[in-house]
């Protein structure tokens, strides 16, 4: 109920140029000058929220889980009013993250369910960068797809339910408490952002809402023995693959470097070629274009978060509909690029 107010606050008050989001560039596909500190009233909302629990339930933890939060988002929020934060400066941002998790928490990943490979992670050095890779290429994910209106909000809310759903199979209070603490975050905002847009997530809400996962996920996994440590993969599969497979195609494919952009995600596919084709929409009724993409999305989202909350404690079934995601992904990305995907839809 606090986001949903603090968004209206945001439109209603942010009417100045200086506060809103441009619209030029190649991963932009809306049309009007809009608001993109959405995030910033996600973040106050969770805050708030998990204050009320750490104080009036004793979880101590969930103080940690905020603090560790604050220098990613903060890096985030900075690049949506500012502009002006590199790349370099984001992921220091996010090192800087993970280490307060891990101090105040042991947000450390000890294992990966492949023998192996396990070994690896009792040495502390590795065990870090790889949580580091891991934390900041699951917020840098939900950045990367929040490209239109409700995709990465949805997707979002598809994961935390997950999160929340195992959590109370396992009675583990703090994981329940924080999921269910940003979904109801994310769904204030959501409700201002779909279908029509009036304000955007915005670096600092994506990074601090994919934080916000990869920091519960291993948590769940490092505080339950019997969560396999692919049920959180699964769960992100399709924003981290969207985004692997983005690095893929611009360093080898196209020779370019990995964090120049482009306006050839998935989503941005879909935008361009199967909704025009589906629903013979004007080519120049972006908002209805726009808000028509991201339910095919969710779709896609929802084949790794199903089998993900289905088979939860089984390694061998979930390194399965991982590997099957990844090969569908990559039939429907090629599809679609080669005109192909008519003929299925018809």
């Amino acid at each position: 109920m606090l986001s949903f107010f603090l968004n209206f606050a945001f439109i209603y008050l942010f009417k100045s140029r200086k506060f809103k989001d441009t619209f030029d560039g190649p991963q932009k596909f809306h049309i009007t000058p809009t608001p993109r500190i959405g995030g910033l009233a996600i973040i106050l909302s969770v805050f708030a929220a998990a204050l009320f629990y750490h104080f009036t339930i004793s979880k101590t933890d969930i103080f940690y889980i905020l603090v560790s939060s604050i220098p990613i988002s903060a890096a985030g929020l900075a690049e949506d009013v500012f502009k002006k934060v590199t790349p370099r400066i984001r992921l220091l941002a996010a090192i800087v993250s993970v280490l307060t998790g891990s101090l105040l928490l042991d947000m450390i990943l000890r294992s990966i369910d492949i023998p192996f490979l396990d070994f690896l992670f009792q040495v502390n050095l590795f065990a870090y960068l790889f949580t580091i890779l891991a934390v900041a290429g699951v917020a840098n994910s939900i950045n990367i797809i929040d490209g239109y209106n409700g995709l990465s909000s949805v997707v979002s809310i598809l994961i935390l339910f997950a999160l929340s759903y195992v959590s109370f199979e396992l009675n583990d209070e703090l994981i329940m408490i924080m999921s269910f603490v940003t979904i109801g975050a994310v769904g204030g905002f959501f409700i201002w952002n779909y279908p029509f847009g009036k304000i955007f997530l915005g670096d600092g809400g994506a990074y601090f809402i994919g934080f916000i996962i990869a920091l519960l996920s291993i948590l769940l996994v490092n505080r339950h023995s019997e969560v396999s440590a692919w049920f959180p993969l699964l769960l992100v599969i399709y924003p981290v693959f969207e985004t692997v497979f983005s690095m893929y195609r611009r360093k080898i494919l196209k020779k370019s470097k990995v964090e120049h952009p482009d306006s050839y995600h998935l989503h941005q596919l879909i935008y361009k070629r199967v909704i025009p084709f589906i629903f013979d929409v004007d080519r120049n009724n972006k908002l209805l274009r726009n808000s028509a993409t991201s339910p095919f999305l969710w779709l896609i989202c929802s084949f790794g978060v199903i089998p993900a909350v289905i088979f939860w404690e089984y390694t061998y079934v979930l390194m399965f509909f991982v590997l099957l995601f990844c090969i569908l992904y990559i039939w429907l990305y090629k599809s679609i690029v080669k005109f192909q995907i008519g003929k299925y839809l018809k």
